[in-house]
């Protein structure tokens, strides 16, 4: 864990990355709800093709009771079955592209909203609670046995491995040789630090 956390900014770094964050998972959920909301848009034209295949539908049927009339072609009465049947299988196509619209729209939202906030959600925070932790449980040790010369020591040798030689290199010019030679103070000081800028 201590390797991970290294991974991390500190201070208003970690704060703007916790709002970076944030405010990603946010956009992908707003993103996700318009998705769903113009896919569900699409049922109006479902609505249109029932519409359009009950007037084919009728049409079909007024065509059939020409065809009974004197002086009209025989064959008008399989092209009327011919349009029913069209405007049926319309109406049925409607109907059912509705219902599949709707499915649709709720899983392509979802999906959306979801997916690219799982690193955020599944990644990050729990590694953002576990150095939050960590912090505090220091923190309150730092507290009970923050005189300690053995305690100071184990922050010392404890910023050696947490803080990139950067920062080690901005307390001490030498901070493997303050270790050795009984210095732990402001390597000490360097580790509470880095746990308050975790909090």
């Amino acid at each position: 864990m201590t390797a991970l956390h290294q991974l991390l900014p500190r201070g208003r770094g970690l704060l703007l990355l916790d709002v970076l964050l944030a405010g990603w998972a946010a956009l992908w959920v707003v993103v996700g709800i318009l998705v769903a909301i113009n896919v569900a848009g699409l049922r109006d034209l479902s609505a249109t093709v029932r519409v359009t295949g009950d007037a084919l539908e009728k049409t079909g049927a007024t065509l059939r009771s020409l065809g009974e009339a004197p002086f009209v072609p025989d064959d008008v009465g399989e092209t009327a079955a011919e349009i029913e049947q069209a405007g049926g299988s319309a109406v049925s196509s409607g109907r059912s592209s509705r219902e599949h619209i709707e499915t649709l729209s709720w899983l392509l939202g979802i999906a959306v909203a979801v997916i690219p906030s799982i690193p955020v959600l599944g990644f990050y925070v729990p590694l953002r609670l576990a150095l939050r932790r960590e912090s505090e449980a220091l923190r309150g040790a730092a507290r009970r046995g923050g005189e300690d010369p053995a305690f100071e020591e184990f922050l010392a040798r404890r910023a050696l491995q947490t803080l990139s030689y950067h920062s080690l290199s901005q307390v001490s010019d030498q901070p493997w040789r303050d270790l050795a030679e009984g210095r732990h103070g402001a390597l000490a000081r360097a580790e509470l630090e880095r746990l308050d800028a975790a909090r």
